[in-house]
């Protein structure tokens, strides 16, 4: 059964529809595998009913925020569509962070509620007094049979609940950005922003009830919306905790998973790994990438070893996931670029002065459409200065071609301006990335008393590879003019990533002092 172009969804009013009143979903067909136990969308409908009658006993109402501290696994899920079902809003926390760092993040949000993995009951204390809101803090325990634990607390059951009052407007989620640059923000994301997301994704995908998506990727991120939108269309999903190529490529053979999104760094893993040509991966029938950039020769590398059936996902916390698709039969004729924009998604390339830049000028990505988020969380003054005129801006410089496919240049924040001419460090990572020693690279500016700025190249050489910085610069100035060599090539051994992928530009700049 196929979904074209996610037409299903757009009559739906809520994302308590997507589960309840949705008729791509078949009750007896298999929704989500998590350690080796499938569970039927039947189970998931009754599971959400229960965690949504227990939210309303425990006091939760509209507009109430709900907090979740997993990592991925089903009660993830359940808690999503049960918090979002009622009408409260759902605030999940990258399990990553310090808990000094979700203490501060419960303090903004105000959550009256926290469903969260016995592995943070040391922090509770801390977060409580961070958050006075706090009232309850549900705990997920693989035994379930803890006093006060979450089977405990939903064990009563109850039918899911129907609110006449949710519609496409209501406040679903609060996202937090990964505040690489600032202190994060709180994204709020409405239920018509993520019904847009998933109907325009599935206009590519098309994704239909025998279709196997695997979450590789952590669902406190936006990337939840791969799961949420194979859900969406009667579709299953794969979870696992954490991280782990040799599993990911063993569950790809034996559930024959036909769909995966993955940062480029797990793309990287992926491919590195000793299994990757003794697993079968015949079923993959699409592989999403995105959330941080992909170095050219890693690019064209992953091509060659998956086929044509890559998609270049581009987008942001702040346009619920995705604004633009890079389809897979493109890949031939704009690799690199990031589409032409997805669905209900307008993108347009702005200079300075709001005017649309002609075709090879670089300017700044703006995204319009139902899936660009309602604003920050308590900062009317961010949310004035990322909404102008009806458009987000993304702070990605870009350019597009006279075919209409837009390339990304480099962050607006990340370009350097080195005697007076301004360099995107990601066209020379790209280059360098070429070098057949070097797995990684990032290139950023330092302050420099001759040319303002200096370009430094920060290396992870691939294993048992050497290359000395003098050979980097020679490949260097074979291929691009002198100005845009890196003057430092440092070799080093990882480079620091927050939790999206995105490699910290600031930590290597502190690093290099």
């Amino acid at each position: 059964m196929k979904n074209p172009a996610g037409s299903g969804l757009n009559s739906l009013r809520s994302l308590r529809d997507v589960l309840f009143e949705n008729p791509m979903i078949a009750g007896d067909r298999n929704a989500i595998l998590f350690e080796g136990t499938w569970r039927s969308f039947d189970d998931l409908q009754r599971r959400v009913g229960a965690v949504a009658s227990a939210l309303l006993r425990s006091g939760v109402g509209y507009g109430d925020r709900v907090a979740v501290l997993l990592h991925d696994r089903p009660e993830f899920i359940e808690s999503y569509f049960a918090v979002t079902g009622i009408g409260a809003i759902f605030v999940p926390l990258n399990w990553r962070l310090h808990a000094a760092e979700h203490a501060a993040l419960l303090a903004d949000a105000e959550p009256k509620l926290l469903i969260a993995a016995r592995d943070y009951e040391s922090t509770f204390d801390m977060l409580q007094q961070g958050a006075p809101t706090l009232q309850q803090m549900i705990v997920v325990d693989d035994s379930g049979t803890v006093p006060g634990s979450y089977e405990a607390w939903i064990a009563p059951g109850g039918a899911m609940p129907l609110d006449a009052t949710l519609d496409r407007d209501t406040s679903a989620a609060i996202l937090y950005t990964s505040g690489t640059t600032s202190r994060p923000k709180g994204v709020v994301l409405t239920h018509g922003n993520y019904l847009t997301d998933f109907s325009n994704v599935a206009s590519v995908v098309q994704p239909d009830r025998e279709s196997i998506n695997l979450q590789i990727s952590p669902l406190y991120h936006a990337a939840c919306v791969h799961s949420l939108f194979h859900l969406a269309h009667g579709a299953a999903t794969v979870l696992i905790k954490k991280f782990d190529s040799a599993e990911i490529l063993r569950l790809i053979e034996e559930q024959r998973a036909s769909y995966f999104f993955a940062a480029p760094t797990a793309l990287y893993q992926l491919m590195d790994h000793p299994d990757f040509g003794r697993r079968d991966r015949s079923s993959l029938k699409m592989v999403s990438y995105g959330a941080a950039g992909i170095a050219r020769g890693r690019l064209e590398e992953a091509v060659r070893a998956f086929g044509q059936i890559l998609l270049h996902a581009y987008g942001m916390t702040e346009a619920t996931s995705h604004a633009s698709l890079l389809r897979s039969e493109d890949h031939a004729i704009a690799l690199g670029s990031i589409g032409k924009g997805l669905g209900q998604s307008e993108i347009r390339i702005m200079n300075s002065d709001g005017q649309v830049c002609a075709p090879g000028e670089v300017g700044e990505i703006v995204i319009r459409g139902p899936n660009v988020m309602k604003g920050y969380w308590r900062r009317p003054d961010a949310t004035a200065e990322a909404l102008v005129g009806g458009w987000l801006h993304s702070g990605d410089l870009a350019r597009a071609d006279q075919n209409g496919f837009v390339y990304v240049v480099d962050r607006k924040k990340d370009m350097v301006i080195s005697g007076g001419v301004n360099i995107y460090p990601r066209e020379i990572e790209d280059v360098i990335s070429l070098h057949p020693a070097v797995a990684e690279v990032a290139v950023y500016g330092m302050p420099d008393e001759h040319w303002g700025e200096a370009l430094v190249a920060a290396i992870v050489l691939r294993g048992g590879m050497a290359a000395e910085p003098v050979d980097i610069v020679r490949f260097c100035r074979e291929r691009i003019g002198g100005y845009k060599v890196p003057k430092q090539i440092r070799i080093v051994a990882a480079l620091p990533r927050n939790a999206s992928g995105k490699i910290l530009k600031t930590e290597l700049r502190v690093r290099n002092d």
